[in-house]
């Protein structure tokens, strides 16, 4: 039997055992999930080479903030919801399904010279299996050593 003949039967013997739907549901809710959202309106006063830490802090606060220990940077995170997904499956004896929230992660992230002024600034998205520390410190160019320094 050819590959495609019994990819076919496969596909239409499979179809009939099984019935299934797989669906997204969009969120139309503009309120984070968590942190506290930062538009480009509100970051507009951020300048690099003019505005400092402690104007940035003022304006923006420390409640979402997350500071760097390694390197000059900081970050404000939130998480805007994005939907849901869901899937569901059943044959003529068994059924299945599950539903998963999906949110979008993102951040305003800030770097900072000797002075504690800003040099760099950047909206980002966020990837969910890395901490907002980790992509910040890699945003801003820390290199993490294998060998701690002596």
């Amino acid at each position: 039997m050819k590959l495609r003949t019994f990819l076919s039967i496969s596909v239409a013997t499979a179809s009939l055992l099984l019935s299934g739907c797989v669906g997204y549901v969009p969120s139309f809710s503009k309120v984070p999930v968590s942190g506290k959202q930062i538009t480009k309106s509100d970051a507009e006063f951020i300048v690099p080479g003019r505005t400092t830490r402690a104007e940035v802090i003022r304006r923006l606060g420390t409640k979402h903030c997350r500071e760097s220990l390694l390197i000059a940077a900081m970050g404000y995170g939130w998480e805007m919801p994005g939907g849901y997904g869901f899937f569901f499956l059943m044959d003529r004896m068994n059924a299945a399904g599950d539903v998963w929230e999906l949110t979008r992660w993102r951040a305003l992230f800030l770097a900072f010279d000797s002075h504690d002024v800003v040099t760099r600034k950047e909206f980002v998205k966020l990837k969910g299996n890395r901490t907002l520390d980790d992509q910040l410190e890699k945003w801003a160019g820390y290199r993490f050593s294998k060998t701690p320094p002596q």
